[in-house]
Parts: C-alpha cells; structure tokens; sequence
C-alpha cells in the first residue's frame, strides 16, 4: 500500500528565524514531526514501538536536498512525507515543502533505523510494528551524504554546550534538532542577513545525554561551506555540512 502523509502548514511566527523566513533549525523541527505524525499514521511512532517491541527510531542522518525558496512569515504551505527506500534494518524518508501553486521549495531526506532500548542493538523492521505492505515511493532527490571531515583541532572549537533536560527527547537522548541549533549558533544574526543556505546535511553518529558537555567545532571546506562536527570528549558526536 502506498502511505503518504500530507500537513499543511502556515509560517507562522515560531516557524520564522531572524531573518523573518521559515529557518532551518524550524524546517528540520517540521520535518521531525512530519515524520513523527507519519510514522504514527503507519502504526509505528515511538510510543507504539517503546510499548510492544521495546524499540524506537533513531535517526542516523538528515540531508536537505534542495533549497530553492525559503517560504516568508505567514506563509501557506503543504508538507508531504513518504518512505523512498527501505532495506532490512533502514528506511528512508523524503518531506517534500510546497507552496500554495504545488511549487516546490524545500526537500529533505532523513535515514532512520531502530534500536532496541534494552540492548541498544539495531532492530531488524520485520521484527516491530512496521506495514508489511507499505510500498517505497522512488524519487529523483539524491540523499547520499558527503563525506565530512572529522578533523579538527582546537583553533577550530567555537564554543562548548552543556546537555540539558530540555535538549532531550523520547528516547532521553538529546534531541537531534537540539545539534543543529548548537551548529547554528556558531554564527552570529548578522551572518544570516548575507548568507542564505543552499543545502545542509547532518549524520548522528553517537548518543549523548543531560549534563554531557559537547564540544562544538566549525571551519570552512573546500567547496565555501562550512563543516562542524560536535563532540563529546574525543568521540564524535554528530558531524555536518552547510552549504550556502
């Protein structure tokens, strides 16, 4: 069967960053409810895994694909998310932004597998609350991820974050949204007055939790973006790359 899950949204006031348009930390915080309100139409949000097969999504990635018009304050706009690609312990999904004409303006894959909340381990789909005939709608977005650097010294480190209850979620993990305001942050309001952003992708590499300190690492690449990766003592956290 084919699910596809469609929201129309207004841009509203929250969804606005400084520069008065719909801002990437609050379009990667739609897309996480698309997906959420998806997964719970197919019978297989969080909620629904945590109490019949000790489970729960994790994200491992998010790449925005295409940026071709950031929708202004007040908005109408329709959000549309479907699974484009499923293997025996991943599923990808695509959230496709429209705008009143059906005109595309912003798309993002995100890649989830589920672990089990006892052992931490990856699950296989067909062992969870999962729709055995739900069908992969295929696309022409490309979601391969870059290949970010991890390298980084301390001239390189912009700030350092503590982990609060506030940045965790469900799982009492911190909230993936919750990395991308961190890397947001290590530019300054002025920055996104001059700069608009192309393209930006994330992946999750490790876990963290209330009071870790994450270290916050940010420099330019080659292609005139910028790459960061976000860590917690020496381990790698989550890294990412914004393009503008």
């Amino acid at each position: 069967m084919n699910y596809t899950y469609t929201k129309e949204y207004n841009t509203s006031y929250s969804y606005i960053d400084c520069t008065g348009c719909l801002g990437l930390v609050e379009f990667m915080n739609l897309n996480q409810d698309m997906i959420t309100e998806f997964c719970g139409l197919i019978g297989s949000d969080n909620a629904t895994l945590r109490q019949k097969n000790n489970a729960a999504w994790i994200y491992t990635g998010t790449k925005v694909v295409r940026v071709d018009e950031l929708p202004f304050w007040n908005t109408k706009t329709k959000a549309v998310t479907f699974v484009c690609s499923r293997s025996p312990i991943r599923i990808e999904l695509e959230t496709d932004l429209y705008d009143e004409n059906d005109k595309l303006l912003i798309a993002a894959k995100t890649e989830m597998c589920a672990i089990d909340l006892g052992t931490r381990k990856i699950r296989k789909i067909d062992s969870l609350e999962f729709p055995s005939d739900l069908e992969v709608v295929k696309t022409n977005m490309d979601g391969t991820f870059s290949k970010i650097n991890t390298e980084f010294d301390d001239a390189d480190k912009v700030y350092m974050q503590e982990v609060y209850a506030g940045d965790t979620d469900f799982t009492r993990h911190t909230n993936n949204v919750r990395y991308v305001s961190f890397i947001m942050n290590t530019f300054d309001s002025f920055f996104y007055d001059e700069m608009t952003i192309r393209g930006f992708e994330i992946r999750f590499v490790r876990e963290s939790k209330e009071k870790d300190n994450l270290a916050v690492y940010k420099k330019k690449n080659t292609d005139g973006g910028y790459d960061f990766v976000i860590k917690k003592e020496d381990e790698v956290v989550v890294k990412a790359r914004m393009s503008f």
